[in-house]
């Protein structure tokens, strides 16, 4: 799964990324990255969300909603911005500077959308004021589920550290087939609840459609460099196999859950243009991309 050594000689602050991830731990029954991080590509509050820069201020996610106007981006180490240095890269800060009022940078490790709907829910519930925007990459459905190759309708997939314990057990996994539908299922089902929430919270909701690098039909010379979809273990063989296997159909549900909730799906078809730092992260000029799709979409509706 990309030859790490490589890319951090060409790209030096994955080091700082790949120390974080370390430092991954629990609250409660989901996967949270570490609090009060501070390195020289990145930093994370006291709850552990990586910080949005707003007009040259550092905001946590408390700050930012307490803000008299605020958006929420939810989503996995995509939306974190994992290999991304430089809080102001991140698409919370971007679409921040455009639009005029912060973003609060709610990634979550392997975050799926029933992890996100959750989240939300607590954002609405300790802030002043809903959201005005909320961002929704659905992202960490598919890649817990490649990782699992399982998937229940209405839990989702086990998170990595689970799967993880089962693997040291010596469980193999099981055939991913039969489990699929249940991810569409599983994906459909909290994306519906979260646009249920934005709607009763008159909160504008705007999903992405992030993809992976396996979706490219021609990889640019770094990221042939950086040997992305190479699998160098028996693990990253059957990851790889599930995105192939999988994405194009999870992607094509992911479009159709969109319109059947009219919900604008930002990026839709643009794969091709952006670019990965590993086989399911943007690297900068990728995030920046996406960010600024993300950002038209807003201003078209008239933000």
């Amino acid at each position: 799964m990309a030859d790490y050594r490589k890319i951090t000689e060409l790209h030096p602050p994955m080091a700082d990324f790949l120390r974080y991830q370390a430092t991954i731990g629990y609250r409660g029954d989901v996967l949270a990255y570490a609090p009060n991080f501070t390195s020289a590509g990145f930093s994370t509050d006291s709850q552990g969300f990586r910080h949005s820069l707003v007009g040259g201020r550092s905001l946590s996610v408390a700050d930012c909603v307490r803000s008299e106007r605020y958006g929420v981006v939810l989503g996995a180490s995509n939306s974190f911005g994992f290999g991304v240095a430089g809080n102001h890269n991140t698409m919370a800060s971007l679409l921040s500077e455009r639009l005029g009022f912060p973003f609060a940078n709610c990634a979550m490790p392997g975050a799926n959308s029933r992890n996100l709907h959750s989240l939300l829910i607590s954002v609405i519930a300790s802030a002043p004021r809903p959201p005005a925007i909320v961002i929704l990459s659905t992202g960490g459905d598919l890649g817990t589920f490649c990782d699992a190759s399982y998937a229940d309708p209405v839990f989702g997939s086990p998170n990595r550290n689970q799967i993880a314990a089962e693997f040291d057990r010596g469980r193999p996994p099981p055939d991913p087939e039969p489990y699929f539908g249940h991810l569409l299922n599983f994906t459909g089902l909290w994306a519906a609840a979260i646009a249920r929430t934005c709607r009763r919270q008159k909160a504008r909701l705007v999903m992405l459609h992030q993809s992976t690098f396996f979706e490219k039909s021609e990889p640019s010379p770094r990221e042939i460099d950086y040997r992305l979809g190479e699998a160098f273990n028996v693990h990253h063989e059957r990851i790889f196999a599930n995105h192939r296997r999988f994405n194009a159909a999870f992607f094509a549900n992911r479009k159709s859950v969109a319109d059947r909730l009219g919900v604008p799906l930002a990026g839709w078809g643009a794969t091709g243009q952006l670019g990965f730092i590993d086989e399911l992260h943007l690297d900068q000029d990728g995030t920046h991309l996406m960010s600024g799709w993300a950002g038209d979409v807003i201003a078209d509706a008239g933000s």
